[in-house]
């Protein structure tokens, strides 16, 4: 195995390839700028681990920094300007690890053996948070298990999605709630943001839900469609007008994108189950899952 993401520049290295140039900076301090005739630098706050560290990685887009430690232990830290330096988790690993690699994305970590050649490599998810404050929800709201689905009106993979939705919501009533977040992919999906708006401007009536079944089971969502949809759930159509074109409708939208973006949201549907996702959209995936938080809930 070729071991090839990013690594990180021990600190030591940093500062002796720094003293090999002529050096001009401003005062030392824990966070002084400095610069030469071919650098600039800027050193942050540093942060202890804690541990003896053997090696380290950093994901290229994640912002975690991966330290192998001889604890036999990875331990995962935040490394952007929210969580710079966090202990995000800490996974256990065999005895005898001395390197460390990751995917791109940090969702695989490669741990070599160097003395027996032996590869270890575990998938590793990461637990995401939403705001659900005003997602449209349907279940009971102090339901245990919270389904979180991020969709797009025009996507064919997106419309055999509700009635799954609907048959894990039946099969465990008081235990499961859905709320629906908006992810239009307008480059591929030309219609997506107007139905996205329609569904939006339709919540402000209290007929949200009502609005999703008919986009998601009509095959065209052009202007006069989405018409008759208002017509037919006798919405206020003036309010719709405005409501639909309004500031607040853009900033909803835009919200759910940018949440999507920040949770690793690459296309749709795209489901989290107690904010682990969920890639599987069967009924007995749902379940399965479901059945483990509810285990884990319980003890």
């Amino acid at each position: 195995m070729i071991f090839t993401s990013s690594k990180t520049i021990p600190t030591a290295l940093c500062a002796l390839l720094l003293s090999a140039a002529s050096v001009s900076a401003l005062p030392t301090g824990p966070e002084a700028p400095g610069h030469n005739s071919q650098i600039r630098w800027q050193k942050i706050p540093e942060w202890q681990i804690n541990s003896g560290a053997i090696d380290m990685v950093h994901s290229l887009g994640g912002g975690r920094l991966y330290v192998l430690t001889d604890r036999k232990e990875v331990k995962i830290f935040g490394d952007d300007p929210n969580n710079q330096g966090q202990l995000l988790g800490t996974i256990p690993v065999a005895s005898g690890m001395d390197k460390i690699d990751i995917s791109p994305d940090g969702s695989k970590v490669y741990l070599l053996n160097s003395k027996s050649g032996a590869v270890n490599e575990l998938f590793v998810t990461f637990h995401k948070d939403f705001d659900l404050t005003t997602a449209p929800m349907k279940g009971a709201k102090t339901a245990p298990v919270s389904i979180v689905v991020f969709t797009d009106f025009q996507c064919p993979f997106c419309h055999k999605l509700p009635p799954v939705l609907d048959e894990i919501l039946q099969k465990n009533k008081g235990k499961v709630n859905l709320y629906f977040k908006n992810m239009p992919l307008i480059a591929i999906h030309p219609q997506a943001e107007d139905a996205a708006r329609a569904a939006v401007a339709a919540d402000d009536q209290g007929k949200f839900w009502e609005m999703h079944d008919l986009l998601f089971n009509s095959d065209s969502l052009d202007p006069e469609t989405i018409k008759g949809f208002v017509q037919k759930l006798n919405l206020d159509m003036k309010r719709f007008k405005k409501d639909v074109t309004s500031d607040e409708t853009t900033n909803k939208l835009r919200a759910d994108l940018m949440e999507g973006q920040r949770n690793g949201v690459d296309g749709t549907p795209y489901i989290f189950i107690n904010g682990w996702p969920l890639d599987n959209r069967s009924v007995e995936a749902f379940q399965t899952m479901i059945d483990t938080i509810l285990k884990e809930t319980k003890h």
